[in-house]
């Protein structure tokens, strides 16, 4: 008598995609295998087929419970799963230490800017492992996930700004509300281009991310302006972990454009080391280095407030230590 494995069937549908549903059914052993064989990219779903540099290691279309157990297999979409698992943990740790800080130091309003950018960088690690484990689904399913995996990214960089304008127009409150308006808004254009049915192009999409993380120059340059510029001791030291923060999103955006290095070696970094891993290797990087960036200044400013004599308020370089 032949094992049996539970799984959820798949239903038929007009493209290759063979969408599935929510029924439970059982397969035997063999057909089991033949969906945990891994395939090549020409025998991959369509929908899969957008790196043509990524030759081995794609999934077969899988019902929900074999989703759930390929983020134990080999796969090329292994690393990515895992390697924002790690991210999820890793922001999910750093709350509690931040926590245990904030609710000695801080006011409620410091403690609601602090654990929002936590929640949102946790969210966009969740939402970036749920869409590589289920992209295999069905090409519905990939376009759904692929929603939410950008919003997670929309809901980073929110609650970088958010955290950034904060902390730097703390002695500003009116500047500090119009760049938390401007934003806000751009949040809201970029949810809107997200929206499935408007149909917008990824590439589109992916520009929006690029244009809204540039409009960052803006803030910046101003809040620079308003300190006094390079003379003043904060300015020497965040602007260059701004400069920092804009090299690694940088490079993660120039290496997931250019699909290198597998455009190299193709063939060769299937399954570790290409580009899309390395694009997850260098976000958890930048959002780890922002939360580092943003509680030492937070940190400063709680121990310092605002005072009409700017040199007093921003304190001696050697009295504020920035780690990476």
């Amino acid at each position: 008598m032949n094992n049996i494995i539970c799984t959820e069937e798949k239903s038929d549908t007009k493209a290759e995609t063979a969408e599935n549903d929510c029924s439970n059914h059982q397969i035997s052993t063999n057909e089991y295998k033949k969906l945990r064989k891994l395939l090549c990219y020409d025998d991959a779903p369509k929908y899969l087929q957008f790196n043509s540099y990524i030759r081995n290691g794609y999934r077969n279309l899988l019902p929900t419970k074999l989703c759930l157990e390929s983020i134990f297999w080999w796969t090329n979409e292994t690393f990515n799963i895992w390697s924002h698992i790690f991210g999820w943990f890793l922001f999910l740790g750093l709350s509690f230490v931040d926590i245990t800080f904030l609710n000695i130091h801080a006011t409620s309003q410091d403690k609601i800017v602090v654990c929002s950018l936590l929640i949102c960088f946790q969210t966009c690690m969740i939402l970036s492992s749920v869409y590589h484990t289920f992209s295999c689904r069905s090409e519905k399913d990939y376009d759904c996930f692929l929603t939410y995996d950008l919003l997670g990214i929309a809901l980073s960089l929110f609650a970088i700004y958010i955290s950034g304008i904060y902390y730097a127009f703390w002695c500003h409150d009116n500047l500090r509300n119009f760049y938390i308006f401007t934003v806000g808004a751009i949040f809201v254009a970029a949810l809107v281009l997200q929206i499935p049915r408007l149909k917008v192009h990824s590439n589109v999409k992916m520009l929006m991310f690029v244009a809204w993380a540039a409009y960052g120059v803006i803030p910046t340059i101003h809040w620079t302006i308003e300190l006094g510029g390079f003379e003043n001791t904060m300015v020497r030291l965040l602007i260059p972990r701004v400069i920092g923060m804009y090299i690694i999103v940088g490079l993660a955006f120039l290496i997931y454009i250019t699909r290198i290095p597998e455009r190299w070696f193709t063939g060769k970094v299937d399954y570790f080391g290409h580009s899309h891993n390395l694009w997850h290797i260098l976000v958890v990087c930048a959002l780890y280095y922002w939360h580092n960036t943003g509680m030492k200044y937070a940190i400063h400013m709680i121990e310092n407030g605002c005072v009409e004599d700017r040199l007093k308020c921003y304190q001696n370089p050697s009295d504020v230590t920035l780690s990476s």
